[in-house]
C-alpha cells in the first residue's frame, strides 16, 4: 500500500500539471489496536487488505485517483476532476461495504469508520488539502453518521491572492488580528495546563477568518517577519485582559525565529514592555529549530527567562534528546499518532531521561485519548478537550 511521502509527491506532481476541481476523503479506522488483542495481527492484516481492496474497487474506474496510507489507521483517497455528489455516495459505499467487513471479523464493538471528505476548486498545496481533510474528519469523528463533508472553500478561491496581500496588510497595520486560546488538559488530575493561543483575523467587512485560513498566504506573501513583529508588539503593547491569570503559550514558527533580526526585535519589545502581561506565558519553539540551532535556541531561553517567560517544545520527535537536556523545556509537545507510532522502548527512554513533561497534541477523538492513556500519556491538546 502507497505511504503519506508517495501521496504528497504524486500530489504536489499532479498540481504542477492541473488546476482544477476535486474531492480529498480522508478515512480512519478506530481502533486497531483493541481489534489487535481481540483477534490477533494476523486476522487484522487480513481485514486491512479486504479494506484497501474495498477503496480500490470502489474507485479503481476513477481517472488519476490515488489512494495511500497516511499512518497505522488512516487512509486517504485523491479523486480529481470528482464532483461532490458522486464522492459523497463514493463515501458511504465505502462505509456501508467497511461495516460489513467490520462485523464479519467479529470486531464490530472495537472498530469503527469515520469518513472526512474536502473538496477543493482551484490548485492547492498538499499541506492545505490534507489540512482541511483532517479538520472534516475531526467533524466526521464528532457527528452521529460518521461523515462529514467540509465544502468550505480553499483560500486561494475566497479571494485572490492580491485581495489577500490588501487585506493582510491592511490587518497588520490596524491591528485587526485577535486571540483565540484552546485548552492543554491534565485528563488524569482533571485539570487545566494551559492555554494555546491561536489567532484570528477579522475583516473590514467583520469577516472571521481563522489562522489555518490566513497564514499560508502569509507565508506564500513572504510576510512572516511583518506578522509576528505585528502579533508581539499587539501581545505586549494592548494584553488580553480576558487572559488574566492564566497560564497561556504561543508558537513562534521556525521560519520566523530564523530570520536575522527576530532575536534583537523580540529583546527590544520585552525591554520595551517591561513584563506587562496580565497571563503567564510560554513560547513555544519548534524541535526542529532547536535540535539545528541549539546555543541561539538557549540564547533565545535566556532572554525569555529575563522576563519570566518559559519555553516549550513542539513538534517532537526522537532523534537527538540530549540537546533537551540542556535546554530544559517546561512542556514537550509531541503529535499523539507519533506517539502511539513508537517503540514503548523509546517513550520509556523519553520518560525517564528528560525531566520534562510531554503533551499529546491533536488529540482528536476519546478512541485516540483511550489509546495515549494506554501508554500513560494524560496530557492532551487538541478538538477532543471541549468535550471533557
Amino acid at each position: 500500500m502507497n505511504n503519506r511521502e508517495y501521496f504528497i509527491e504524486k500530489l504536489s506532481n499532479y498540481f504542477k500539471k492541473n488546476n482544477t476541481f476535486g474531492v480529498n476523503i480522508l478515512i480512519a479506522l478506530d481502533d486497531l489496536k483493541k481489534a489487535n488483542k481481540k483477534i490477533g495481527y494476523l486476522e487484522v492484516d487480513k481485514f486491512l487488505l479486504n479494506f484497501i481492496n474495498i477503496c480500490k474497487t470502489t474507485t479503481q474506474d476513477i481517472d488519476n485517483s490515488i489512494i495511500a496510507r497516511m499512518n497505522g489507521s488512516e487512509f486517504c483517497i485523491f479523486l480529481p476532476e470528482y464532483s461532490n455528489k458522486k464522492a459523497l455516495s463514493i463515501a458511504k459505499k465505502i462505509q456501508l461495504e467497511t461495516e460489513l467487513l467490520i462485523k464479519e471479523f467479529n470486531i464490530d464493538n472495537l472498530v469503527n469508520i469515520f469518513i472526512g471528505l474536502y473538496s477543493y476548486t482551484k490548485k492547492e498545496n498538499p499541506s492545505t488539502l490534507l489540512a482541511y481533510s483532517d479538520e472534516a474528519l475531526t467533524k466526521a469523528q464528532l457527528s452521529i453518521d460518521g461523515i462529514y463533508h467540509k465544502s468550505l472553500h480553499s483560500t486561494d478561491e475566497i479571494m485572490s491572492i492580491k485581495e489577500w496581500e490588501k487585506m493582510i496588510n491592511k490587518a497588520i497595520s490596524s491591528n485587526s488580528f485577535y486571540f483565540i486560546s484552546f485548552k492543554a488538559v491534565d485528563v488524569e488530575n482533571k485539570k487545566i495546563l494551559h492555554n494555546r493561543l491561536s489567532l484570528s483575523l477579522k475583516s473590514e467587512d467583520n469577516t472571521i477568518y481563522r489562522y489555518n485560513q490566513f497564514m499560508p498566504i502569509v507565508y506564500k506573501l513572504n510576510l512572516v517577519e511583518e506578522f509576528y513583529d505585528n502579533i508581539l508588539e499587539m501581545m505586549f503593547k494592548t494584553p488580553d485582559e480576558t487572559l488574566k491569570g492564566f497560564i497561556c503559550s504561543l508558537r513562534l514558527p521556525y521560519e520566523y525565529l530564523i530570520l536575522k533580526n527576530s532575536y534583537t526585535k523580540i529583546q527590544n519589545i520585552l525591554d520595551k514592555y517591561n513584563n506587562n502581561l496580565p497571563f503567564s506565558l510560554s513560547i513555544e519553539i519548534s524541535d526542529k529549530f532547536a535540535s539545528k540551532h541549539i546555543e541561539e535556541t538557549i540564547k533565545y531561553k535566556s532572554m525569555f527567562n529575563k522576563h519570566n517567560i518559559q519555553i516549550e517544545l513542539y513538534d517532537f520527535e526522537y532523534t537527538n534528546i540530549e540537546y533537551i537536556k540542556k535546554l530544559k523545556p517546561v512542556y514537550i509537545k509531541s503529535d499523539a499518532n507519533y506517539l502511539l507510532s513508537i517503540d514503548l522502548s523509546k517513550l520509556s527512554f523519553i520518560k525517564e531521561n528528560i525531566n520534562t513533561k510531554l503533551i499529546a497534541t491533536n488529540v482528536k477523538n476519546k478512541q485516540l485519548l483511550e489509546k495515549l492513556e494506554d501508554r500513560e500519556i494524560y496530557l492532551i491538546q487538541g478538538s477532543v478537550t471541549q468535550y471533557l
